[in-house]
């Protein structure tokens, strides 16, 4: 799933991704704009821009990636074009002349950001083409602030707004649906033919594409562990996030007819989710109960970086949080009876069994249990409820080219959880993060336009932007891709400055000099409550209003 923090960073975003003038090539899209907007709304609507990611330079730093043409930096508006019900589709092919037809599967960050982008492109009057999302919920999830429902620091339309809302300046319709089945294009088929493909929706209607973006992310994988999926609450997405925030009233209510502080929660997993999930429950909780983390690794987010781990480390301890590792559920079981009425919650203990490193078994028991220990592509965690005709690897990732084509179909794209470049490996694939998501969803609409009009289509390159953890409302840690020399961090540590810097909250990588610059405490906690209220509000705001950056002229203007 995605955490906050893997969003990227507003102040490298900035740096690196101003947009241009309007009149620009994409090898220009990193250069300065004079016209800084100056407004509040357009600030919040630029950072916006910029933290959705723009095509990044390096990617057209050599002759074979520079582009003819004018690709666009402005916004633009249009009619509202919503609906909730899925259209019965009798044809079998476009007619000739008929605008293109591009379905996206997915309305996470990548596949939402790409149907703005491709709304926003300047497209030429015969070929502007008919956009469609699809997704089974009506709502769009900013999952890195599912956990300020929690405790209170975000209002549910902040964290969830629907996307008939988010859509409403554009013309693309949107469809509340889930996916049953895919129909492949014939691969031999040119841009502009009237062979197509299907998408098959689980409500019985059918929609028909000529290019199709598949984006559907990732689900909670339980891995057959008896009990786990019938009495634990995962933390994934919306619905997750207000079933568990009833239970957690519900157990507050019945707090008076309990010992004081005996309300445990145990958390199951300690990578980024685990760790931000604990620190805002125990933050809820207080001196009422406690909570713990139980993991499977020898240490908690063992894939981050050394700051972040540390940061995370220091909050827990200070938060009267309780870590054990090497440990693996083996089995979840009810302690009582399952209450009378369907609607009344079930306040019943539940009885963990963990199996530890030492080949011995351990039995604890919680009032709540909260499941953050796996997740996986819906290509692979959904697989028999989802038939797609398309190549993946062993982790279920769809198989794409450089330019996030899946192999063999170069009308069908994917992006986020679910794509893997073929060539990669598991080390050099990008991580399912927010933050690749929104730097794909850039190159996917410019690949669809590109492939459209017939222009060079440009291989992804990831740009890690740094990384964001929340560690409670007014805490978290950021970590900044800044290389500090480690003689330089070495000599800072032993002198009178590291005290001052770590009592602000900054503290430098000394390992090596590629950790950067770790900011933690309410200092990272200002960064992070500001860079996601800017996000927010950015994806409120969208479109900008004409002119909003400066540059005089309405942008996705056909031509």
């Amino acid at each position: 799933m995605y955490s906050s923090c893997q969003l990227p960073l507003k102040q490298a975003t900035l740096l690196q991704r101003t947009p241009a003038a309007c009149k620009c090539s994409p090898t220009a899209w990193s250069t300065p704009h004079k016209y800084f907007p100056r407004n509040r709304q357009a600030i919040l609507g630029f950072c916006h821009w910029a933290l959705s990611g723009s095509l990044p330079s390096s990617c057209h730093s050599s002759d074979q990636h520079k582009l003819s043409g004018t690709p666009p930096c402005n916004f633009r508006r249009a009619s509202v074009m919503a609906s909730a019900a899925a259209p019965s589709v009798a044809s079998t092919g476009r007619s000739y002349g008929a605008p293109p037809r591009i379905c996206i599967l997915g309305g996470g960050f990548g596949g939402l950001y790409t149907a703005v982008r491709l709304e926003n492109l300047m497209w030429p009057r015969d070929k502007r083409p008919k956009v469609t999302l699809i997704d089974q919920s009506d709502r769009f999830v900013f999952k890195p602030l599912l956990y300020e429902l929690i405790n209170g620091g975000a209002r549910p339309e902040e964290v969830a707004p629907p996307f008939a809302e988010l859509l409403a300046p554009y013309p693309t319709q949107f469809i509340q649906d889930g996916v049953q089945s895919v129909e492949a294009p014939d691969p031999s088929s040119a841009a502009g033919t009237t062979s197509g493909g299907q998408v098959k929706l689980r409500g019985g209607g059918v929609v028909e594409y000529d290019w199709l973006v598949l984006a559907m992310g990732s689900s909670t994988t339980f891995f057959d562990i008896p009990g786990v999926k019938e009495l634990t609450f995962p933390f994934c997405d919306y619905k997750d996030a207000m079933r568990a925030l009833r239970q957690l009233e519900a157990l507050e209510q019945s707090q008076p007819a309990r010992p004081s502080g005996s309300l445990r929660v145990t958390v199951v997993g300690a990578g980024y989710a685990g760790i931000e999930l604990a620190t805002t429950l125990a933050e809820r909780i207080g001196s009422r109960g406690f909570v713990q983390i139980i993991h499977g690794g020898s240490d908690i987010m063992e894939p981050s970086s050394a700051g972040q781990r540390e940061a995370a480390r220091r909050t827990l301890l200070d938060s009267n949080v309780s870590i054990t590792t090497n440990a693996l559920v083996s089995k979840v079981e009810r302690t009582g009876e399952l209450p009378r009425s369907p609607i009344a919650p079930d306040l019943s203990r539940r009885k963990l069994t963990l199996s530890l490193s030492n080949d011995t078994q351990q039995v604890i028991e919680s009032d709540m249990v909260f499941w953050t220990a796996g997740s996986g592509p819906v290509t692979k965690t959904a697989a028999q409820q989802l038939s797609l005709p398309f190549p993946t690897d062993k982790r279920g990732l769809m198989q794409t080219d450089a330019m996030l084509r899946v192999l063999q179909q170069p009308h069908v794209f994917a992006m986020g959880d679910i794509a893997g470049v073929a060539e990669s490996n598991p080390e050099t694939t990008p991580p399912a993060t927010a933050q690749v998501a929104f730097q794909q969803a850039d190159y996917v609409a410019w690949n669809l336009w590109a492939a459209i009009n017939n222009r060079p289509l440009l291989p992804f390159r990831y740009q890690h932007l740094g990384d964001m953890m929340s560690l409670g409302r007014s805490k978290g840690a950021v970590t900044l891709p800044l290389p500090v020399p480690q003689q330089l961090a070495s000599v800072v540590a032993s002198g009178p400055l590291n005290g001052f810097l770590q009592s602000a909250g900054i503290r430098l990588g000394t390992q090596t000099a590629e950790q950067g610059v770790t900011l933690e405490g309410p200092l990272a906690g200002a960064v992070l409550y500001d860079n996601h209220k800017i996000v927010v509000a950015g994806t409120m705001r969208l479109p900008l209003s004409e002119g909003a950056l400066g540059t005089g002229s309405a942008a996705g203007q056909d031509v």
